[in-house]
């Protein structure tokens, strides 16, 4: 029970973050479905697929960038 608990405060967390980043992204012309594919894969993998994300993170785009960013400002978030 604690596991889906925490998964879904984790979610929660990206989630909530990534609204309050919206209109920066959108004002940065940042490809949302891209940027939000990959916060799914993070999110569903729970840090279990290195293999696929590092291969996500390796091509340096923009929204790889700021997939980054919303993650460690999600794990800093307490709820």
């Amino acid at each position: 029970m604690q596991m889906v608990t925490t998964t879904m405060v984790d979610s929660q967390k990206l989630r909530m973050v990534v609204k309050r980043m919206e209109p920066h992204l959108i004002r940065n012309q940042a490809n949302m479905e891209k940027l939000l594919k990959m916060l799914m894969i993070y999110d569903v993998s729970n840090g279990d697929i290195k293999e696929l994300w590092s291969e996500l993170e390796s091509n340096e785009t923009y929204e790889a960038k700021v997939a980054h960013a919303i993650i460690r400002l999600s794990n800093q978030i307490e709820i």
